[in-house]
């Protein structure tokens, strides 16, 4: 919502929360990355201890699908809080427009 004494979407709000999740997604990318690297270095430093280092990978693979799968949802959500934010500027300038032909008359 706007200020109180407004009505509609607030369009610098929106676009900086869409703005901010996008760099969020971008996070989870680094995240996912350094988790690989961790879990391999352990497994490797586990290879004398097969269940340790199977499990490490097994875990590693889940963790970094879950991660993917919501870098993927935050990524989407960003972009469709961006795109939002565009849809109620335009329609606050048509209907602002509109609206001024209507009392111009």
């Amino acid at each position: 919502m706007g200020a109180e004494d407004e009505v509609g979407v607030d369009t610098v709000a929106a676009d900086r929360s869409g703005t901010e999740t996008a760099t969020l997604a971008e996070r989870y990318a680094g995240i996912s990355t350094s988790f690989q690297t961790e879990l391999s270095q352990l497994s490797e430093a586990s290879c004398n201890e097969m269940p340790v280092a199977n499990s490490a990978l097994d875990y590693c693979a889940d963790v970094v699908g879950q991660l993917t799968a919501l870098q993927a949802h935050t990524s989407t959500l960003g972009t469709s809080a961006v795109a939002g934010a565009a849809a109620a500027r335009r329609a606050d300038g048509e209907i602002g427009t509109g609206l001024g032909s209507v009392y111009a008359a």
